[in-house]
């Protein structure tokens, strides 16, 4: 059997350590296969803000996100190729104020107005990438894509 001492351990799992980083940074970094790209989301030619946008690449395999801004505006990292796309968004939750006073489930009505309320702006179409009816050919180079949306 063979003893190491306290710094031979210290130096082997160093050595260890060393060797595994190189060989994780071997692999493809997270960002191959994709490119940055730019987009606009609108609304019957409104733009929507804090719309949430997700490309859906490789099969399935690649899932990139990201918020709209008050203009519309979006930048993802989305996979090389054909992207099923998916828009949503939820209206803001109904403030319930705080209280220590013990609650009662809310009413079957009161259930009903906390769901509408929470209805997206957006048809709900638009939430699921097969039923959408957008998809973009990621391309390096590309232009800026819009994702123009219809409520009828």
């Amino acid at each position: 059997m063979t003893y190491l001492s306290p710094a031979g351990s210290a130096w082997l799992a160093a050595f260890g350590l060393a060797v595994s980083l190189l060989l994780a940074g071997c692999g493809k970094s997270p960002e191959a296969g994709t490119v940055s790209l730019n987009g606009t989301v609108t609304l019957d030619g409104k733009p929507i803000d804090q719309a949430s946008v997700a490309f859906i690449g490789n099969n399935g395999a690649r899932l990139a996100s990201a918020t709209t801004d008050k203009a519309g505006k979006f930048t993802i990292r989305a996979a090389l190729g054909k992207n099923a796309v998916a828009v949503s968004k939820a209206s803001p939750a109904p403030v319930i104020p705080a209280t220590e006073e013990p609650q009662l489930m809310p009413t079957e009505q009161e259930y009903a107005k906390l769901q509408q309320a929470a209805k997206s702006e957006i048809p709900a179409k638009y939430a699921d990438p097969k039923t959408s009816g957008l998809s973009i050919d990621v391309t390096e180079g590309m232009q800026d894509v819009e994702l123009a949306l219809s409520s009828k």
